[in-house]
């Protein structure tokens, strides 16, 4: 028997009790327009109906994978580990299993690493729907510039979302993927980004390709963020609290920062994915 070739590029999608989201989630990875894809859904052991959902598009596509832990862990990072264990991809693409993807996402960003072996990871924006409200996407648009993430700029603070992600494999693998401590949970990602810009190139795209959904009851709203943040200054040596600007600084900022951050994403970010001109990133 002939095997299936081996996917470009694997995404992991860690879940846990998401009944109402994880359907759209696979739907927006099957409405990609690259096809070369196998998505690894690893359940932290739902207690809904999570994996007959997923166990039915897995029936039907068989790109994707459906894996269940035997304990909850409560940890992002056990789930995701777990997924790259099992993936068989050149790249490795990072997916919380209630955000969606726009459907060039992983076209776009393959193209980024395919072109230049010298970049390890890319990153994009998703537009923040905030307790179900598109409108708050607006309040968070990055101003491109300051979403590069160097290791300087790192050092202060995290400014790459988790689900728009996609990395080397190998270099994940070799930087041992992510920390599974339980001081580090919900910041693992931020935790990782930083040891891959010691040594590595990440760019950021500067297109809108996705959303993420930012509930009130999520693990970073829930979380004394200050005190996880810190557990990454002390581990691996960035400034992140110290850095923290205050809320009125911040909120000057966005105000000067959003016609431009509007204009690069929202704008000229469409019109060079409508033209198919060539990723352009900072």
């Amino acid at each position: 028997m002939n095997q299936a070739p081996c996917p470009l590029i694997s995404v992991i999608i860690p879940t846990y009790n998401m009944e109402e989201y994880i359907a759209e989630t696979l739907i927006s990875v099957q409405n990609q327009t690259f096809g070369s894809w196998e998505a690894i859904v690893v359940d932290d052991c739902s207690t809904d109906s999570t994996p007959e959902i997923v166990n039915q598009f897995a029936k039907q596509d068989s790109r994707i994978r459906y894996f269940r832990l035997p304990i909850n862990s409560n940890l992002p990072a056990v789930p995701r580990n777990y997924g790259v264990s099992h993936a068989r991809g050149k790249y490795l693409a990072l997916l919380d299993h209630d955000d969606l993807w726009s459907p060039r996402k992983l076209e776009r960003q393959a193209q980024i690493l395919e072109a230049d072996q010298a970049i390890a990871m890319v990153h994009s924006h998703l537009w923040v729907v905030r307790d179900g409200h598109m409108s708050w996407g607006l309040l968070y648009l990055p101003a491109p510039r300051e979403s590069i993430a160097t290791k300087s700029k790192l050092e202060e603070r995290n400014m790459i979302q988790c689900s728009s992600v996609m990395i080397r494999m190998d270099v994940f693998q070799n930087l041992g993927g992510f920390d599974e401590s339980l001081k580090l949970r919900a910041v693992e990602d931020y935790q990782l980004w930083f040891r891959v810009s010691k040594n590595h190139r990440i760019v950021f795209l500067s297109e809108v390709h996705g959303i993420y959904r930012h509930h009130k009851s999520g693990t970073s709203a829930n979380e004394d963020m200050k005190h996880r943040l810190l557990m990454v200054d002390q581990e691996v040596g960035t400034r992140s609290v110290a850095s923290q600007h205050s809320r009125t600084r911040k909120a000057i900022n966005k105000v000067f920062n959003l016609p431009n951050a509007f204009f690069h994403l929202v704008i000229e970010g469409r019109l060079r994915q409508h033209f198919n001109i060539p990723p352009r990133f900072w």
